[in-house]
C-alpha cells in the first residue's frame, strides 16, 4: 500500500500570488514530514500530528493559535 497525505493549509479569502507560493511551500513541508513518517513505519496518528506541528511551526499559517482562545469582545 502506498501511503497518502493531505494538506490543507486555510486560505479562507483571497491569497496574493507571492503569499500562495510561500504557504505552498510550507504545505509541501508539512505533507513531506507526515509522508515521511507513514514511510518509516510510522502511525497515520504520528503522520498526522508531524503535519501539525509542521504548519503551527509555519509562521505562515496561523495553526497555533485559536480564536477560540481570544478573549470575549
Amino acid at each position: 500500500m502506498n501511503p497518502i497525505v493531505v494538506v490543507h493549509g486555510g486560505g479562507a479569502g483571497p491569497i496574493s500570488k507571492d503569499r500562495k507560493a510561500r504557504m505552498h511551500q510550507g504545505i509541501v513541508r508539512a505533507a513531506t514530514v507526515g509522508y515521511s513518517i507513514l514511510r518509516e513505519g510510522g502511525s497515520a496518528l504520528g503522520a498526522v500530528e508531524g503535519a501539525v506541528v509542521a504548519l503551527e511551526d509555519d509562521p505562515k499559517f496561523n495553526a497555533d493559535t485559536s480564536l477560540l482562545t481570544l478573549p470575549a469582545e
